[in-house]
């Protein structure tokens, strides 16, 4: 907003909405409020019903006032509302008093500054404007005055004009004659900021003042599918709603990769992540865990924002990074040749898009050649060592493992070297100890999880209690017992099931600051991770200190104090929600900045960069897709309209042929035309 003409030399007037505009609530819409109003009076004795009811009945007495007296033109004041909800919960009159102050107290509690807002302040009066604020709303011009003046906005000599007070509205335009007649201006000298659209701007037009709107403090469509969520999670997925948006408006603005980074940060990434920490810090307050170990690389996040909800929800144990990884452990846990070896290193399907005979050698720290004459016998001549294997490869290299002598003594050797070495960094950790400990990994395999159980076995200790994302169906107990799975566990099956896309968006945005982990050296005294790089440069041009300093903010914004009251609510429907609403139907910007992601596929010094979505001519929307993480969302909103088209038919019909193919095997052509009928 910048210095305007007015008529007759007259000092020009900046108006200001409130809420959404100068102030914003810490939770998403204020229905919201109701709910953990509710849970705060029924704590104290005060209710009658339960805080659900409470929520719904205290809108609805709200709505039914203002319908009755003929909408936002009438004198309906938070006391009128009041009153009708004594009338319909039954209260006695000093219950009634007692629920009006608590409301009172907690909108004082929740409300904080639009920084966007406050500036458009700030420069007005540094303009020589005669700064107002006003508010269509059932508090009183005193108690807003009181709460904008307590965070520094308005200033005493500066009036707060609000609808019931006189019992006419800005968003009917009728308010604003009265306006203009208390300060003795005309109309055209206001100009108004608002985040409503329809009764900040087109109103105020139409009543002849000039107006600007600022949506900064509005909900994001991330934040409003959160929102929707509120009653199913007590109010929680509300709390994570406004802490997105505290987020964003706490960062200055920035151009469209960043702010499609930080929104899909705060709004989706966040709820998933502090969904996860919350869910495996009860778990670790339950099973009386004295420390948990989040996991590179994919734990750092997770560890960023658990050390921040610990103390909001009563966990006092220790909370420590630990340098892992399949490459650095997977030798060291390897005390015989089995079946269970043999599947992780030549996986026949799920583990990358290309493996070789080198590839799979790398796994446990070897070079081909040193086993070159046993390959050569089994039919893997040094011509084959960096050919892709096939899946029938695969399990002709498994057969191969498990049979030859030669190659057992030479990996059980390299095993006993890494496995000392790695057990001196576990002991230098606090690992190797009585006390209880968790471990944490966002993987779906549990090899992880087996591979530090072996190696803590060799020592006589248990295994730790494990948290993972989730669990695939073809994972086997291999005498450690399973880890438990937020997400999904096929084994079960329990959860949520499968979700495409979001292990990879969790990969994406729970990574780390450094190169993968080889595996350990000693250095002096001390016995350090042996890294790839220790930087991930790659990464961090493409802005992941954006995404996990956004997803921190999210997490210290959430209010501790609410926070604890609230009970343990599943979080993971509003997270799947939420996820798919990005997923699913990317905006340009976030297919281009999310997709432009250098995803790395693979085990250590093997790992590739793949690009997660990008632009498709009409030629490569014919094709398959060209690896196993591509985001087809996202490459479609990228992509031209013809390609678009071809895209999302191949969408479409691709599931279709899947079940068609299921149903041809299971039970001949009639099942499969009765499928195909049943579409």
């Amino acid at each position: 907003m910048h210095a305007r003409e007015v008529p007759n030399g007259e000092t020009a007037v900046a108006s200001f909405d409130i809420f959404d505009t100068v102030l914003t609530r810490r939770v998403g819409e204020p229905r919201a409020a109701f709910l953990l109003l509710g849970r705060q009076l029924e704590r104290r004795g005060l209710l009658p019903c339960s805080p659900e009811a409470f929520a719904r009945h205290r809108r609805d007495c709200e709505a039914r006032c203002f319908k009755n007296a003929g909408g936002l033109d009438s004198t309906v004041s938070l006391d009128a509302i009041y009153r009708e909800l004594a009338t319909s919960l039954g209260l006695k009159p000093l219950a009634t008093i007692a629920l009006h102050e608590a409301e009172l107290a907690l909108e004082t509690t929740l409300l904080e500054p639009v920084p966007a807002g406050v500036a458009l302040v700030d420069a007005a009066r540094n303009r020589g404007e005669q700064v107002i604020f006003v508010s269509d709303m059932y508090l009183s011009s005193r108690f807003l005055k009181e709460l904008l003046e307590a965070h520094g906005i308005c200033r005493p000599d500066e009036p707060v004009f609000v609808s019931n007070e006189f019992a006419k509205s800005k968003a009917r335009g009728t308010l604003w004659n009265e306006v203009a007649q208390a300060l003795q201006v005309d109309l055209g000298t206001i100009h108004h900021v608002g985040n409503d659209e329809r009764s900040d701007v087109r109103s105020a037009k139409r009543a002849g003042l000039t107006a600007t709107h600022l949506a900064e403090g509005n909900l994001n469509r991330f934040e409003t599918e959160l929102e929707r969520w509120s009653f199913h999670t007590d109010g929680l997925t509300s709390l994570l709603a406004g802490a997105s948006r505290t987020s964003r408006l706490q960062q200055m603005p920035a151009n469209e990769h960043i702010t499609a980074l930080r929104n899909v940060a705060a709004g989706v990434v966040a709820p998933y992540v502090i969904g996860n920490a919350l869910w495996i810090l009860r778990r670790a307050i339950d099973e009386q865990v004295d420390t948990i170990y989040f996991v590179a690389r994919d734990g750092q996040v997770v560890l960023d924002i658990a050390r921040k909800l610990a103390p909001k929800v009563g966990f006092h144990g220790e909370l420590r990074y630990l340098y892992g990884s399949r490459q650095a452990w997977t030798v060291p846990a390897i005390v015989q040749i089995d079946q269970g070896l043999v599947e992780t290193l030549a996986p026949e399907t799920g583990d990358v898009d290309e493996i070789t005979i080198r590839s799979i050698a790398h796994r446990v720290n070897l070079e081909p050649e040193a086993i070159a004459d046993s390959l050569h016998a089994g039919g893997f001549p040094a011509s084959s060592w960096e050919t892709p294997l096939t899946s029938a490869d695969c399990v002709r290299l498994q057969e191969l493992i498990l049979r030859d002598k030669t190659i057992h003594e030479v990996i059980l050797e390299a095993a006993g070297h890494q496995r000392k070495r790695m057990l001196g960094y576990l002991d230098q950790e606090g690992l190797l100890t009585d006390n209880r400990i968790a471990f944490v990994d966002q993987g779906t395999g549990a090899t992880l999880f087996n591979s530090l159980s072996q190696v803590l076995a060799t020592v006589g200790q248990e295994p730790p209690l494990a948290f993972y994302f989730g669990m695939r169906s073809n994972v086997r107990d291999r005498g450690f017992g399973r880890p438990e799975a937020y997400v999904f566990d096929d084994n079960g099956p329990s959860g949520l099931g499968r979700v495409p896309g979001l292990l990879t968006l969790v990969e994406v945005a729970c990574t780390a600051d450094h190169g993968s982990v080889l595996g350990y050296e000693q250095r002096g005294e001390r016995i350090d991770p042996l890294l790839a790089s220790t930087s991930n440069q790659a990464v961090e041009d493409w802005g992941f200190d954006i995404v996990r300093d956004t997803a921190c903010r999210v997490a210290e914004a959430l209010d501790e104090r609410l926070l604890a009251e609230l009970p343990a609510v599943d979080l993971r429907p509003a997270i799947r929600s939420v996820f798919e609403a990005f997923w699913l139907h990317p905006t340009a910007p976030e297919a281009r900045a999310w997709g432009a992601y250098p995803f790395e596929d693979g085990w250590g010094p093997d790992a590739v960069s793949l690009t997660l979505a990008g632009r498709q001519s009409l030629g490569e929307a014919f094709r398959s897709q060209p690896h196993r993480h591509w985001w087809r969302a996202g490459a479609r909103t990228l992509s031209s309209p013809v390609p678009r088209a071809l895209l999302r038919s191949r969408e479409e019909i691709l599931p279709l042929a899947r079940k068609a193919k299921r149903q041809l095997a299971e039970g001949g052509p009639r099942s499969m035309a009765s499928a195909l009928l049943r579409r």
